[in-house]
């Protein structure tokens, strides 16, 4: 299987059902597309989860491989991308436990993005220092070094549910599809994460 760059000016305006079909059917190609279409968002959501540029580039190319071993038992094609990411949080969750250690994202970068109108009650917590001033640099950097270690604390269900939430912007129900839990669990588990990273982060944040 080719994992080069096949897009071509009719396929860029061809649905992701459709080019599953194709390659289904063995059309050359077709799943080339999809992966350049889509890999960039995979590999990205792995980083996030396991933390390691290199561990993500080996977790997006396991997933993509995984897919189109299964393209003929994808049932919603146009889902592709939803089965890519729960591929990539179950082998993120594997190497996880086989290593014994959890998964990194940078929370930092999760408050940074964090979008308007959270499917939550609780709201991320608003963090002190957010001065310009090149003297509270360093200031800055502890406590961005203090948000890297509170949300790898967290535990990996929390973790997921907070970057697909935060970072690739998936609501609740997305989310659940993704990870075959309940929409109620996803919101659980949002909250009580949200609650860890505020007590976690107490002596940053503005009162």
């Amino acid at each position: 299987m080719s994992m080069t760059s096949g897009v071509t000016r009719a396929e860029t305006g061809v649905s992701d059902a459709e080019l599953v079909a194709r390659a289904a059917r063995g059309e050359s190609g077709a799943f080339d597309a999809l992966f350049e279409r889509h890999y960039a968002r995979v590999v990205n959501l792995a980083a996030r989860l396991d933390g390691n540029a290199d561990n993500a580039e080996d977790i997006a190319q396991t997933a993509f491989l995984r897919a189109h071993q299964s393209l003929q038992r994808i049932r919603d094609g146009q889902s592709i991308l939803k089965w890519l990411y729960r591929t990539v949080v179950n082998l993120v969750r594997d190497r996880a436990k086989s290593a014994r250690r959890k998964p990194w994202v940078a929370l930092a970068d999760l408050l940074r993005n964090a979008p308007e109108g959270a499917e939550v009650d609780t709201e991320p917590a608003v963090l002190a220092d957010r001065s310009q001033d090149p003297e509270r640099t360093v200031t800055s950097e502890m406590r961005n070094d203090a948000l890297n270690r509170a949300i790898a604390s967290l535990p990996p269900d929390f973790r997921e549910v907070v970057v697909l939430h935060h970072l690739e912007q998936m609501d609740v129900l997305e989310i659940a599809e993704t990870l075959g839990v309940p929409v109620g669990t996803v919101k659980s588990r949002l909250g009580r994460a949200r609650m860890r990273l505020r007590d976690a982060m107490k002596d940053w944040i503005d009162t």
